[in-house]
C-alpha cells in the first residue's frame, strides 16, 4: 500500500508520493511509475513524482515518466512537488530540494506556485535552424532546459488537427541523429502581445500534454530570440497558462528563468496491490 496525492500543474498530471526511508530502489519505482499512471487499471498520470532524503537539501524529487523512465526534471512536476511539500509539512512555503538537473527553489502562496530553474545556458542552444518533417519545413529552435527540448514553429498551431501533432512531434522526438538522447517538441505559435500558444509532445509520456512547464519556459526563451518578445511571457498550454519571467544576462548568453503557474491537490488516498503497487 502507499499513500499517495493526485496532483496537476495545468493538467499536467502526477501521482505523487514519500519514499523517505528509500522502501523503493529504482527499478520498483520504474514499475510503479507504469502501473499507477495507467489511466485504466491505475490512478492515471504523466508521470510519478517521489519525495526522498537528500544530502544536499531538505528534500529530492524524483520524476518518473508514465513508461517507466526517470526524468532529470519536469516544471509542472516540480511546481506540485513543492506544494506537496508544503501542504504535508515537509517544507515551509520557501522550498529548496535537489533534482537530477540540479538545486531548485519554489515559492508556495497555494494555488500558485513560482519555480525558479535558475541560470539557463543558451549558448549552447540553436535558435536559427529549420527542420523538415512529413514533407513541411518549420523553423526549429532547441535548448536544454532541465531536459531536452525543441520548439517548433507553426503559425497554424490552433487549428492544427491533435492526430498531425502527434505525427510530428513524435517524428522529431524520434530523431537519432538530432537529438541521441530523444527530445521534448514544442509546437509554438506567437499569439501577440506577449502571449504564445504552446502544445507539447513529452519525451517519455510519448504523447501531447496539456501542459509542460520546462517546455513553457524554452518556447518563451526561443520566442524571445526570435521575435523579440519581452519577460514576462504568457504561454498559453492546452490544460492552462504558465507565466514565464526572465533575466537576461549582458549580450543574451544565459538567463534567469522563473516559471508561475497553478497547482491542484485533488485527491488523496492509498494506492493498493490491485494497481500493481
Amino acid at each position: 500500500m502507499i499513500a499517495f496525492a493526485k496532483m496537476h500543474g495545468n493538467g499536467n498530471d502526477f501521482v505523487v508520493f514519500e519514499n523517505l526511508d528509500r522502501a523503493f530502489g529504482t527499478e520498483d519505482l520504474s514499475r510503479l511509475a507504469i502501473a499507477l499512471c495507467d489511466r485504466k487499471k491505475g490512478l492515471g498520470g504523466d508521470g510519478i513524482l517521489v519525495a526522498e532524503p537528500s544530502a544536499k537539501a531538505p528534500l529530492a524529487m524524483r520524476i518518473f515518466n508514465r513508461d517507466g523512465s526517470e526524468g532529470e526534471m519536469c516544471g509542472n512536476g516540480a511546481r506540485c512537488f513543492a506544494r506537496y511539500a508544503f501542504e504535508k509539512g515537509l517544507s515551509g512555503p520557501q522550498v529548496d530540494f535537489e533534482t537530477l538537473a540540479g538545486m531548485m527553489h519554489a515559492e508556495v502562496t497555494p494555488p500558485d506556485v513560482i519555480l525558479h530553474l535558475g541560470t539557463i545556458d543558451c549558448s549552447k542552444g540553436l535558435f536559427d535552424e529549420s527542420v523538415t518533417l512529413l514533407g513541411e519545413t518549420f523553423p526549429l529552435a532547441a535548448l536544454r532546459v532541465g531536459v531536452p527540448h525543441c520548439a517548433v514553429f507553426v503559425p497554424d498551431l490552433a487549428v492544427r488537427p491533435r492526430q498531425d501533432l502527434v505525427l510530428l512531434g513524435r517524428t522529431l522526438r524520434h530523431d537519432a541523429l538530432r537529438f541521441p538522447q530523444g527530445v521534448n517538441v514544442n509546437f509554438v505559435q506567437d499569439l501577440g502581445e506577449g502571449k504564445l500558444l504552446v502544445t507539447t509532445y513529452e519525451r517519455g509520456v510519448e504523447d501531447l500534454t496539456d501542459s509542460c512547464g520546462t517546455g513553457s519556459t524554452m518556447s518563451a526563451i526561443a520566442a524571445v530570440k526570435r521575435w523579440g518578445l519581452r519577460s514576462p511571457v504568457r504561454v498559453v498550454n492546452p490544460g492552462g497558462v504558465n507565466v514565464v519571467h526572465l533575466e537576461w544576462k549582458e549580450g543574451g548568453t544565459a538567463c534567469e528563468a522563473r516559471l508561475e503557474g497553478r497547482t491542484a491537490l485533488v485527491a488523496q488516498g492509498t494506492a493498493l496491490a490491485e494497481a500493481g503497487v
